[in-house]
């Protein structure tokens, strides 16, 4: 055979090798490669030389795949792993949108000498209440992490920021700025949460166990839960000059939680909480707040029915709470009860108490959706969601809610108050939810806060509406 014939020869079966699939790319190329050769075409050391080519082409094809991350776009958002899965980063967000509008807020005064001077009113329009942005992932297949920033209120603050590890079973560490082990509805996402604002329980949470840098330890089952840690402070904009600054106050909390019932429609769950944190040396601050305990009328209006104000002498804060939720099918209950107890300087203690009971209805029968391993409550899931075109309408639900709060003991005049809270949510799938909300604010004893006469407010009325895209 010529010099060109077989150069011919061999670029044809190559290129035939090349175009072959992988599939089926062991016995084609055998298969060609015999032929050519049985018929002279090809030498034996040419046809070797094919199949080493083509065999390693595959390899280094299968390798390349293997080594190809993957990307999803849905309904958790952005989500880019590597194909060991040791590695991921995801692309997370929330939007609040409320509108608020507040009835017999007029004519109200601050009690004391200016009480006929300073009139009061409670702010009624819009806000963005948070609007977020959060890569979270996982680093080394052990590591999880999570970034999130909020941009609410045309300012930027750290939410969440740390890191999780899960490679010390049956424990996990979390060292960063996080959440206190403290209260289920503190634990519960804004994004889950069945009405537009935490109880009256948050006066005695948030001031002092809300987040803070710190290292927590977790252990926990498919129906129970163990935490707990020890804090410093949250992370502060101010004060970040390192000479002349006042050694920061710190804490710990411990959370435990017991399913005995947990199934996809059926749940009877028990919790338990005890924390405690210190003031600073320098203004008794803890946590970053000021020393006081207080319950604002909505987050966009800065008065408050109850409140202590800043109480002289503050040295610690003990808080204990105790939990007991159910749900059957499409009915669902919440409840939790926290006593805290403020200890001053040179003067007596004081203890304060909140409770709520609330209660959901899925109107399309749905049921919330429970993990029991952090022992918490998460959003509704649609069975169909919203859509015109095919005439399905999301999921419905109703939920109702009673709390109290009492902020007064010995020379304490914090306030007392009972609240009643109506929600109407429509959610038009698993990321868009918009929510109707009611609030009835009655029988204020003691309120820092007067009609002209002087007389307590007779009540407090409160609409709000959201709008809710999270991912």
């Amino acid at each position: 055979m010529s010099f060109k014939l077989r150069q011919a020869a061999i670029a044809v079966a190559g290129t035939l090798l090349l175009t072959t699939g992988l599939s089926a790319m062991a016995d084609s190329t055998t298969d060609i490669v015999n032929a050519l050769v049985s018929k002279g075409v090809l030498t034996e050391e040419e046809g070797a030389l094919l199949i080493r080519g083509r065999t390693g082409e595959k390899e280094s094809a299968e390798k390349k795949a293997k080594d190809q991350a993957s990307v999803k776009v849905g309904k958790k958002g952005l989500e880019v792993e590597s194909s060991d899965g040791n590695f991921s980063v995801k692309l997370g967000g929330r939007m609040h949108a409320d509108v608020t509008s507040f009835q017999n807020d007029d004519n109200l005064r601050a009690r004391g000498p200016l009480t006929n001077v300073t009139p009061l009113e409670a702010t009624s329009g819009t806000e963005i209440r948070r609007g977020r942005i959060a890569l979270s992932g996982t680093l080394y297949k052990d590591f999880d992490y999570i970034i999130e920033t909020d941009f609410s209120g045309n300012a930027t603050g750290v939410r969440d920021l740390f890191v999780n590890y899960r490679g010390f079973k049956p424990f996990e560490v979390t060292v960063g700025h996080q959440k206190h082990a403290m209260s289920m509805e503190i634990q519960e996402s804004s994004n889950d949460i069945m009405f537009n604002e935490r109880s009256a329980v948050q006066a005695l949470t948030l001031p002092y166990f809300d987040r803070a840098i710190g290292v927590n330890l977790k252990t926990s089952g498919d129906n129970w839960n163990v935490q707990g840690g020890v804090y410093g402070d949250s992370v502060s904009p101010q004060d970040t000059a390192s000479v002349g600054r006042s050694d920061e106050g710190g804490g710990w909390a411990v959370r435990g939680t017991f399913a005995p019932i947990n199934e996809e429609s059926r749940l009877v769950h028990f919790g338990a909480n005890i924390g405690q944190r210190k003031t600073n040396d320098a203004n008794n601050q803890a946590n970053s707040n000021s020393p006081a305990f207080a319950l604002r009328l909505a987050n966009n209006s800065g008065l408050s029915l109850s409140n202590t104000g800043n109480i002289t002498g503050l040295d610690q804060v003990t808080l204990g709470i105790l939990e007991f939720s159910a749900m059957y099918g499409p009915l669902s209950f919440q409840s939790e009860f926290a006593q805290a107890k403020a200890e001053r300087e040179q003067r007596s203690d004081l203890d304060f108490n909140a409770f709520y009971v609330q209660a959901g209805y899925s109107l399309t029968g749905e049921s919330r959706t429970y993990k029991g391993s952090d022992g918490e409550f998460k959003r509704l899931k649609p069975k169909n969601n919203f859509s015109l075109e095919k005439g399905t309408w999301g999921a419905w639900e109703i939920a109702a809610r009673y709390d109290q709060l009492d902020l007064v003991d010995e020379d304490i005049l914090g306030g007392e108050q009972k609240r009643v809270s109506l929600n109407l949510n429509w959610y038009m799938n698993e990321n868009v939810r918009l929510l109707a909300g009611y609030t009835h604010t009655f029988d204020l004893e003691n309120s820092p806060i007067v009609k002209a006469n002087g007389d307590q407010p007779d009540s407090i009325d409160l609409l709000t509406l959201r709008t809710q895209f999270a991912f």
